[in-house]
């Protein structure tokens, strides 16, 4: 099936080093319909007191750095936001069912049989960044894509920066700046913007430059093996 009709106006497929990954702008970021229901969730997310009292995330850099991701199995965010039922759901679960199709996952899994692994909300304040990291090595089972979807992001907020290494035996490495700019490719965050990704990749967060928050919902799938024949 030819790629074509995937990639068309505000969508787009991207070669960066030796992977590819997918980049989807959600046109109706400003006033889908349940946009006010979801920023309350969200807000009242990093309100709860297991992520205010909790440390920094152990990527983060800087300023303070919010997250669920040690509550995922608690808040599991697609259920939360009632993504089946939604607009921006079913676009988000769409778009990511045409990104593994996009990046060649349906040639060795079953792509309309797609599993969370993890999911949760970042936000990150003033001065925060974080560090390369990638969210499977080689030989993880699970999981195999990552789709980042960002709700809000203000003037001169951190941006998206991958690395090029393949050494998939380190899991966490160096501030982006430490890397050499030929092995930076970086990807603009901005508000509606999805980038689904091998979840192999390496990468990082530039520093965030603003006192209003960025946010984000990561989401981390899988998916099942193909069926014998």
């Amino acid at each position: 099936m030819g790629l074509a009709k995937y990639f068309q106006g505000n969508e787009l497929k991207l070669s960066i080093f030796d992977f590819e990954i997918c980049l989807y702008d959600f046109k109706d970021i400003e006033d889908y319909p349940e946009k006010e229901q979801t920023t309350a969730l969200i807000d009242s997310l990093f309100e709860l007191p297991e992520v205010i009292n909790v440390g920094n995330v152990p990527d983060a850099q800087g300023g303070r750095a919010l997250s669920t991701v040690h509550l995922c199995d608690s808040y599991v965010i697609p259920q939360l936001l009632d993504f089946k039922n939604s607009s921006l759901g079913r676009w988000i679960l769409n778009k990511i069912y045409e990104s593994a199709l996009a990046l060649g996952f349906h040639e060795t899994r079953d792509i309309r049989k797609m599993k969370y692994h993890r999911t949760w909300v970042n936000r990150m304040t003033n001065g925060c960044s974080a560090l390369a990291h990638r969210h499977a090595g080689v030989d993880w089972v699970i999981p195999h894509l990552v789709a980042i979807f960002y709700t809000d992001v203000p003037d001169n907020s951190a941006d998206l920066i991958f690395i090029n290494d393949n050494n998939y035996g380190v899991m966490r490495g160096d501030k982006y700046s430490d890397y050499d700019e030929s092995n930076q490719h970086r990807i603009m965050s901005k508000s509606g913007r999805l980038v689904c990704h091998d979840a192999r990749s390496f990468h990082a967060v530039s520093i965030h430059e603003n006192d209003l928050p960025r946010t984000c919902i990561i989401i981390e799938v899988g998916f099942a093996p193909l069926a014998r024949k």
